[in-house]
């Protein structure tokens, strides 16, 4: 039995659904980057960024890898046998996209509302700028999750219907 060919209608739809992701994740990249502020507290300044908690470097570096990872499939030439491995590095990606922009979710909270327990006061008040930007990267962030979801339902739907007929 041999191995199904992929047709090119398939790739160009997926092409372009990596052409999306690739354009989420990196404004995801760029708004989180941009994020910074001085915010003036009670009794001291304090420089606010990404910088200060690990979640969101972390949810930097995960969209940056999948920025490049989009960009790469979606340049990549219809006859590379490549696009076998592509579906397996989707659920990859899609899994550490998640991850990281749910902790992103929760570090983006405690910005807001802050931690009374921990003596954490929220910051979004005395830095709003730096807020939207958190905000506006996370909801990028999911975006770029929600093509890839698409990307791995459609290829597996393409892939299983020969297999249902």
């Amino acid at each position: 039995m041999g191995d199904p060919e992929i047709p090119p209608l398939v790739k160009q739809i997926v092409r372009g659904l990596r052409g999306l992701a690739f354009c989420s994740t990196i404004l995801a990249t760029a708004f989180m980057a941009a994020s910074h502020e001085r915010a003036t507290f009670p009794t001291f300044d304090y420089q606010v960024d990404y910088k200060g908690l690990m979640f969101f470097k972390a949810f930097l570096g995960a969209n940056i890898a999948a920025t490049l990872y989009s960009l790469f499939f979606a340049c990549l030439p219809p006859k590379s046998l490549l696009w076998r491995l592509a579906i397996v590095l989707d659920v990859i990606m899609f899994g550490l996209l998640v991850s990281m922009d749910s902790v992103a979710v929760a570090a983006a909270y405690l910005h807001k509302n802050g931690d009374s327990q921990a003596y954490w006061s929220p910051i979004c008040s005395q830095a709003p700028t730096y807020c939207y930007r958190v905000i506006s990267a996370i909801s990028a962030g999911f975006c770029g999750v929600f093509m890839f979801l698409l990307i791995i339902i459609y290829s597996i739907s393409v892939i299983l219907n020969p297999l249902l007929v």
